[in-house]
């Protein structure tokens, strides 16, 4: 291995620390594009990769994992050939694939080494972003009077991408030294989320919170687990009493799942417009099952759907006919050879961090990632949570981070036991 110069091994576990705590510092709380850092690192990481390459051993798990990583690209590609070569197909899935180097190289440079130093630049950028996101959020909503925050993204995505950072640090407090800044960037998150009022990310913050109590029941006890379900309830009153935003979403939700249920979907905008763009995604998975229809070839369907009185005029407005799930839009442009890549980049790797973790509950990583996994997962009922590049990158690249920490932790562990 290069043990001076730009590429060395100090040098770079320098460069990717550094770049850890900047992409979190930078994705809610800045306008500065969080996908810019990773880029860079992209970059760093291919000229790591090439002065390293006699010491550089690729495994089986490895290739899998590029493999993975690759799956969004490679069910693009079909729709990609019928659409005339339309390169709006393959931007997320180049997004996803552009991690690839930065996962190699955390491979090689993470086995063995000291994860404490990871974990403060990990906390510290955490920290950081949350509270700056909350400050944004609420010099918007208070004192310029916005309805709901959106920070420098929609506000839907601020959403989730708040809701995804709340929840990465409130599954870092076991065993970390910064418990208290962990638990103050956990409810920075969350209120962000909720100034947001987009509902899918909201939605999600009870979920969550069952699954990481759940994980660490054998520690917390009852005792406080109850406590920590008291002052979720406790805040979401408080959070209805105080904030007219909240209180007039709540009743908005409440008038729109009435009007579903009295069947005037029309008058449903928000919830009744996602069942009709589910609908138009269903109807574009069955025309072409294997790989879905183009953008035009939905739009032309959506119209026809439209005049058969199928779907209202109002999915006329949405661009694409967007589906708002990542699920029925996987489904939509990419059919089974969509759904296919969504199980390999969304499922498999829940399910392997899961594995992880119940092998060894002390392996913190991995029940870091499969908190955030679960994240995506509900976040991509209601949205598109992993199609915007910045959010596939932001995905792809946390995912491949927390593997790498998760397999050092394992192997360190191994080790230590003499196997």
């Amino acid at each position: 291995m290069v043990t001076n110069g730009l590429f060395s091994r100090e040098r770079a576990l320098k460069v990717n620390q550094w770049a850890l705590l900047l992409v979190l510092v930078t994705l809610i709380a800045t306008p500065l594009r969080s996908h810019a850092v990773v880029a860079v690192l992209m970059l760093y990481s291919i000229g790591y990769l090439v002065a390293n390459r006699a010491s550089l051993a690729v495994t089986r798990f490895d290739w899998a994992v590029v493999g993975v990583l690759s799956l969004l690209l490679l069910s693009r590609v079909p729709i990609f050939v019928i659409d005339d070569y339309s390169s709006r197909y393959l931007s997320p899935g180049f997004h996803m694939v552009a991690v690839v180097p930065i996962y190699l190289m955390l491979r090689h440079l993470l086995v063995p080494v000291d994860l404490r130093q990871v974990r403060g630049y990990l906390e510290w950028g955490l920290v950081l972003g949350t509270l700056g996101a909350l400050a944004v959020a609420l010099y918007q909503t208070q004192l310029q009077g916005a309805y709901r925050a959106d920070g420098f993204l929609f506000s839907i995505n601020l959403g989730y991408l708040s809701c995804a950072m709340a929840f990465l640090a409130a599954s870092l407090i076991r065993g970390s030294h910064r418990k208290a800044w962990l638990l103050a960037a956990a409810l920075a998150g969350v209120i962000t989320c909720l100034l947001t009022l987009a509902r899918g990310a909201i939605l999600a913050v009870p979920l969550l919170l069952i699954l990481l109590l759940l994980l660490n029941a054998d520690r917390l006890g009852w005792k406080a687990i109850s406590a920590a379900f008291v002052a979720m309830v406790t805040l979401a009153l408080v959070s209805y009493a105080t904030l007219p935003s909240v209180e007039s979403r709540v009743a908005y939700t409440v008038d729109e799942f009435t009007n579903i249920a009295q069947g005037d979907i029309e008058a449903a905008v928000s919830s009744g417009g996602r069942l009709q763009l589910w609908t138009a995604a269903s109807h574009a998975f069955l025309a072409r099952p294997l790989v879905g229809l183009s953008y035009d070839e939905r739009e032309a369907q959506i119209a026809e759907l439209v005049e058969q009185g199928v779907l209202t005029d109002w999915v006329l407005g949405v661009g694409r006919g967007h589906a708002h799930s990542q699920y029925f839009e996987m489904a939509a442009t990419g059919g089974v050879l969509g759904l296919i890549a969504l199980l390999g980049y969304l499922v498999a790797p829940a399910i392997y961090h899961w594995r992880l973790y119940r092998r060894d509950r002390s392996n913190a990583w991995a029940q870091v990632a499969l908190v955030f996994t679960v994240g995506f997962a509900i976040y991509s009922l209601t949205e598109a949570a992993i199609h915007h590049e910045m959010m596939t990158t932001f995905y792809a690249y946390m995912q491949v981070v927390l593997l790498a920490l998760a397999l050092c932790h394992r192997h360190g562990v191994s080790s230590s036991r003499g196997t």
